[in-house]
């Protein structure tokens, strides 16, 4: 039979995890490393990619992200990153 309270309660589990596992990704080596590329970029073009993306235009930040990416130590840290969060 369908209870749910026991589907919410196991959603709202999941979620739980799910921050622990964003937390514990974004205080890892691999994150300090794509923040510190990230640092490296224009700051007054890293802030308006960021809110354009909060207006739902995620475009200049995809650029930015791929820009990262075609750098050989944040890209490594960048896959490295995703490998981490798929395995949560």
């Amino acid at each position: 039979m369908y209870d749910p309270s026991l589907n919410a309660a196991q959603e709202a589990q999941k979620l739980l995890n799910g921050n622990s596992a964003i937390r514990q990704a974004l205080n890892s080596a691999e994150a300090q490393q794509v923040l510190k590329a990230l640092q490296s970029k224009d700051s007054a073009r890293l802030q308006a990619a960021a809110q354009a993306a909060l207006r739902g235009d995620s475009s200049a930040l995809s650029g930015i992200i791929g820009e990262l990416a075609q750098n050989p130590e944040a890209g490594k840290a960048m896959e490295r990153l995703n490998q981490r969060m798929n395995r949560q």
